[in-house]
């Protein structure tokens, strides 16, 4: 049975939401490790669900599950990905610029890969990881401003804010100071004034995988000192901003949208601490576990990649809360 997640019963939708969570990850677990041990491309190391990039967050989920519950059998499954000679290879792969097009969709996603693999207190995958950071890094200080725009209303692959958050996550973690400072500039001078490009308006639209406005605001609120992003979303979010979960996706890639828009409702949470945001996170991940023919099922089209986005979901409230 679904939460309800009204006003009335937040406190209740939470408590059943965090009964639920460990069971959630377990399931998306299966369907992911199913993929990851796949040989879908040639790639050396990053072989499985498909796609490079893919594979990567699915090596990420597996991870982040072992941690969050406990229970070793995840990370088994990811280590037969970690060969250091496979590793070797894929670092001169990137080197050749044969895995330029997972910029900047999939190298984000290695940075987090890699720092899920350290909090282990396993380093393998540095050496790619400061690659391909600089590549990221390259890429989002090379931006037009035209560039700038059109990357940040992008719902897909090629979404800026999706890059510059993981970018300063990595730098953080990194505790790189200079690069810190760096950004925090860029995003004040580039990314904060496109209000009127980014509006709340747009995270209505259905056909993509990614909320632009709320991913923008993520990254906002990650890299703004706290109380100039305070300020922002106060006066950029408007009182009863209501998103209804995707139940029937129209498109493959539709089907990501109910996790990767809980992740910018998570945030919102965190930053205003106001429950009906978090309502919000609960009601479109429930809603999607209870779709498993849209993450479980088909793997061509959602079985090798939407159930890692769901295990970043819920794994924010366990990291965050």
């Amino acid at each position: 049975m679904r939460p309800d997640t009204s006003q009335r019963h937040s406190s209740d939708a939470w408590g059943y939401f965090c009964a639920s969570r460990a069971d959630y990850l377990t399931a998306l677990a299966i369907t992911v490790g199913q993929g990851v041990t796949r040989q879908d491309t040639n790639h050396p190391a990053f072989c499985g669900c498909i796609d490079w990039h893919s594979c990567v967050h699915g090596l990420y989920a597996l991870l982040t599950v072992s941690r969050l519950t406990d229970d070793p059998q995840w990370t088994e499954i990811a280590e037969s990905r970690f060969n250091p000679e496979q590793l070797e290879q894929e670092l001169a792969s990137i080197q050749r610029e044969e895995v330029n097009q997972e910029l900047p969709y999939g190298f984000s996603w290695f940075l987090k890969l890699a720092q899920e693999r350290e909090r282990s207190g396993k380093q393998d995958l540095r050496p790619l990881a400061m690659e391909l950071a600089q590549r990221l890094e390259k890429w989002v200080f090379s931006l037009t401003p035209e560039e700038i725009a059109y990357h940040t209303q992008h719902r897909a692959y090629g979404n800026l804010s999706w890059a510059l958050l993981n970018l300063w996550e990595w730098v953080k973690f990194r505790n790189d100071i200079d690069l810190s400072n760096k950004l925090v500039k860029w995003t004040k001078d580039q990314l904060l004034p496109l209000d009127q490009i980014i509006p709340l308006t747009l995270d209505d639209m259905t056909n993509e995988f990614f909320p632009a406005s709320l991913h923008r605001a993520r990254a906002l609120s990650a890299i703004l000192p706290k109380e100039e992003s305070k300020k922002w979303l106060e006066e950029f979010f408007i009182e009863g901003f209501f998103l209804q979960p995707v139940e029937y996706p129209s498109f493959p890639h539709s089907a990501g949208l109910n996790f990767s828009r809980s992740w910018g409702f998570w945030d919102l949470y965190i930053q205003t601490d106001d429950a009906t945001y978090r309502d919000q996170y609960i009601n479109h991940i429930v809603t999607h576990m209870e779709s498993p023919q849209y993450w479980r099922d088909d793997y061509k089209k959602y079985g090798h990649w939407v159930a890692q986005f769901g295990i970043y979901a819920i794994a924010l409230s366990f990291d965050n809360s």
